[in-house]
């Protein structure tokens, strides 16, 4: 990342004084963490045995498996007697029935990425064996959400799913009984659809987003690893897999097409596979087993079942944007903005009061954040990051077919600003929430918070190098503890960081930062740093009201107010005195009344 003038500051190795006391007081340390993967509950197959096989407890993933897929007695009988942990194949009954599987004591499985109930029962009995297993081609409910994200039809869904378990659509259509001619169209909008240019490229994608959310990896060295492959078929594995042709491999690798073609063949006989599509199953499983098998220092590692509805929408120039929409579909949208420290999930309470109202809350992450693409023409750090950001937004009401959209901002008022330049007309109501204004605005230093808002104001640089120690870091423990130091001296959110709901849903909204996604974050807060005091106003705001906590422990509220009066010059404000800086977590309804009473525009 390119900081300009930081540069310099950058190349220093030093952490500040107040960067490092913030870690430590929130329980983490100055050692950079590894990535950290995020997996849907419903993609882990786990399961605590005996060396004899038997099982004592099991995910519903794994109970849906035959046992003699997954349960190698040798393999059962290495580890119980400590020849240490092992990853290994399962071949039973043909191609389709082959899976990746992991065997370790379960003393040896402590930070290993498992469901509760078998976690639970590794803890209780250390010398019992841990089974992972990643059988993607059986997780049909994480399969078939991975579809709807990318707005895959029925039968679209179908072909794909049965060429993800066979390895070609000839295959797939077959045991579909429909023409070839049929499934390959099929096939070919759903390529169009999830942007993969090949069948390789679509299976590898709808795979790794069945699984959850995983960090980027080297996967040259993990086929090494795994399988035995020398560097360059690795390499050619990689690139195949992603969907190019050989001769898009060979030029790529300055190598003939003809060693590509040799070397490929090889890869296929030492990974059993028979098709390009095929290897690209094996390799996303081998990547989420490797991620599943790594400590995760926490909590961090499990998407609960159902958590959040998830589309992507494409950029047409690449690069993709996440969005959930919650429903109903009748209702009356409303775009919920995430602050520049969270990411698009909506807390349930919010949610709750919205859809009780009659609206249909929809969320997207901004380039960098969750799921969403940063934009790679963009230099990081150097750029304003509120327009590209609304011209996402532009992109998904019109994959949603939306004219207009109400909004409710929990911070994120700058985007809301650069939405409202380039579409007015596509905003209805809008209510900002305990609105950010720039550093240089604000002279409230006290907290945890306030005290790095200070630091990132002197050293913008320093952001990234927050961003780097705390987001391997996170676990729910963590940001209770945060929540609860950087809301003290404020009673209402004291009392809303000791409510378990808010606490969990604060953290679901930033844990995707502990897979190394933080860029949007960082842009913005750099952007809070530099932008200074003088902003021009914004005319067309009468249909918009601000509303500001008494108790917000940011930010003086007094100073808030007159920023935002000298910008928005013709919108409603109100001062919410038994309010605080969790205001739309902790009182949701008097968010939806003020967003129901803000007259039209």
């Amino acid at each position: 990342m390119d900081f300009g003038p930081d540069a310099e500051r950058m190349a220093s190795p030093s952490v500040e004084p107040d960067i490092s006391e913030t870690l430590l007081a929130v329980g983490a340390s100055l050692a950079t963490g590894a990535p950290k993967a995020l997996f849907h509950e419903e993609s882990l197959a786990a399961a605590l045995v005996d060396r004899q096989g038997r099982i004592l407890a099991a995910s519903a993933a794994f109970a849906a498996l035959r046992p003699e897929l997954v349960l190698d007695e040798t393999m059962l009988t290495r580890v119980a007697d400590g020849a240490g942990a092992a990853i290994v194949e399962r071949v039973n009954d043909g191609p389709l029935e082959m899976t990746l599987c992991a065997y370790a004591l379960a003393s040896r499985a402590e930070g290993w990425i498992l469901p509760g109930a078998v976690r639970a029962a590794a803890a209780a009995s250390p010398n019992q064996i841990v089974v992972l297993a990643s059988p993607s081609h059986r997780l049909q409910r994480p399969l078939q959400a991975a579809c709807e994200a990318f707005g895959l039809t029925g039968l679209q869904t179908r072909v794909a799913l049965e060429a993800i378990r066979t390895g070609g659509v000839r295959t797939a259509a077959q045991r579909l009984g429909i023409s070839y001619h049929t499934a390959r169209e099929a096939m070919a909008e759903a390529m169009v659809r999830v942007r993969a240019p090949r069948l390789p490229a679509l299976v590898r994608r709808l795979v790794s987003l069945a699984f959850g959310v995983l960090p980027e990896t080297e996967e040259v060295d993990l086929l090494g690893d795994a399988w035995g492959l020398s560097t360059r078929q690795a390499a050619i594995a990689v690139l195949i897999a992603d969907g190019m042709t050989r001769g898009e491999t060979a030029a790529a690798l300055g190598l003939g097409e003809a060693v590509v073609k040799r070397e490929l063949n090889e890869v296929y006989g030492l990974l059993q596979v028979g098709s390009a599509a095929a290897l690209a199953r094996k390799i996303a499983e081998a990547n989420a087993l490797n991620w599943m098998t790594r400590s995760t220092g926490g909590d961090i590692g499990v998407i609960e079942a159902g958590a959040e509805p998830l589309r992507i929408v494409h950029r047409p120039g690449g690069g993709r944007i996440a969005v959930s929409d919650y429903g109903p579909a009748s209702g009356r949208p409303v775009l919920v903005v995430h602050s520049s420290m969270t990411s698009r999930i909506v807390a349930r309470g919010l949610r709750r009061a919205l859809q009780s109202a009659g609206f249909r809350p929809i969320s997207i992450d901004r380039p960098g954040f969750g799921l969403t693409d940063e934009i790679e023409s963009l230099r990081p750090g150097l750029h304003d990051p509120y327009p590209a950001a609304a011209d996402d937004a532009i992109l998904v009401l019109d994959a949603l077919k939306l004219q207009t959209v109400d909004v409710v901002a929990r911070g994120g008022a700058q985007f809301v600003a650069a939405l409202h330049k380039i579409a007015a007309d596509r905003l209805g109501r809008v209510v900002l929430v305990n609105p950010d204004p720039p550093s240089a605005a604000s002279g409230r230093r006290i907290g945890p918070f306030g005290v790095l808002k200070d630091a990132f104001r002197r050293n913008p640089a320093l952001i990234r190098v927050w961003a780097g120690l705390i987001g391997t870091q996170l676990t729910q423990a963590r940001v209770s503890r945060m929540l609860e130091r950087s809301m003290q001296g404020s009673p209402p959110d004291e009392a809303a960081a000791r409510d378990p709901e808010i606490v969990q849903d604060y953290f679901r909204a930033v844990r995707t930062f502990a897979t190394g996604r933080h860029t949007g974050y960082v842009n913005e807060q750099i952007d809070f740093a530099r932008r200074g005091r003088g902003q021009p106003p914004i005319d067309g705001t009468s249909n918009w009201l601000v509303m500001v906590a008494a108790h917000d422990t940011l930010h003086e509220p007094q100073e808030v107010i007159a920023y935002w009066r000298a910008v928005l010059v013709d919108a409603q404000f109100q001062l919410v005195q038994d309010g605080g800086r969790l205001l739309a977590l902790s009182r949701p309804h008097d968010v939806v009344e003020g967003l129901l009473n803000t007259r039209s525009g």
